[in-house]
Order: C-alpha cells, then sequence, then structure tokens
C-alpha cells in the first residue's frame, strides 16, 4: 500500500466513488475514532487553511462570504498587527452586526468577480483551441484496447 491517509468518518470518504478510488490506487483507508476527534487535527489545519485564504478570483476568504468578517488566525493573538491593535472590544459587536447587514452584498459582489474570471479563462481557451471536423472515411488514431491490458510492455504502442 502506497499511502495511509487519516479520514474522518464522513460519509463521504467512507462510501463509493471514493473507496473504489483508494482501492484502484492502493491507497489504505484509516478513519478516526469518533472517541477521539483530535485524530482529525492535520485534516482541521487543512480546512482551516483553505477557509481563510483569499481566494484569486474574488480576492474573498470562504469564511468571510460565510460569516461576514475575517476569522482570526491563533498565531496573530499573540503577535502584534495592525488588526490586533485596532481591535476596540467597546464597538466589536456592533461592527459585527454592521458586517453582516453587509455579507448579502459581499457575496454578490464575490459571485460577479467569479463570472467575470470564468469568463475570462473561457475566452482564453477558446482562442487557442483547435476544432477538428471529421469526414466520412477519415483516417484517426483511437485508443488501442490492448493498451487496457494489466500486462502490458511499456514500449507496446497506446494508439492504433
Amino acid at each position: 500500500m502506497r499511502n495511509s491517509p487519516v479520514s474522518d468518518n464522513g460519509t463521504q470518504f467512507g462510501g463509493n466513488p471514493f473507496s473504489d478510488w483508494c482501492q484502484e490506487l492502493n491507497i489504505k483507508q484509516t478513519f478516526t475514532s469518533a472517541a477521539h476527534p483530535q485524530a482529525n487535527g492535520q485534516c482541521e489545519n487543512v480546512l482551516w487553511a483553505h477557509r481563510t485564504t483569499p481566494k484569486g478570483a474574488t480576492n474573498e476568504t470562504p469564511f468571510s462570504l460565510v460569516y461576514g468578517s475575517e476569522a482570526g488566525i491563533p498565531a496573530e493573538i499573540n503577535v502584534p498587527t495592525k488588526r490586533i491593535a485596532s481591535f476596540d472590544e467597546s464597538s466589536n459587536s456592533e461592527e459585527l452586526r454592521e458586517n453582516l447587514n453587509l455579507v448579502e452584498e459581499r457575496r454578490e459582489m464575490a459571485a460577479i468577480k467569479e463570472a467575470i474570471n470564468k469568463q475570462r479563462i473561457a475566452s482564453y481557451y477558446n482562442k487557442r483551441v483547435q476544432l477538428l471536423s471529421f469526414q466520412l472515411d477519415d483516417l484517426v488514431w483511437r485508443k488501442n484496447e490492448e493498451s487496457k491490458a494489466e500486462d502490458t510492455s511499456k514500449l507496446r504502442p497506446k494508439w492504433e
């Protein structure tokens, strides 16, 4: 077996098609026990990093689009940053309510930015794609069925 990743007990990891995919790649699945959630730490750190990193298309973090404000990163609390230095506990509740009132607008702006980004990517792709059209009796390459067999030599042609 190649790797032994640790997953939580989510149904998306235990059922198909994920378990079939792991078997195909000779990956041994290991699950954390429900009684020991501390073992999910590695997964939780990765998720935290993903949720608090601004995405390129929108320049927003997934966390801020859900909760209306940025997350306080634990490492930030002990390090003097502009955000921590300007924190005012008395106005914090009011600012949080204001952020929640504006979160729908932030989500709409993020959706617009993402749509613009998708259009730009599609335009870039469409300028460079070469359309192929085939006529009756044209010769084409096709995948060699023999190449799918497990006992094939690496020197055997994959196309015919």
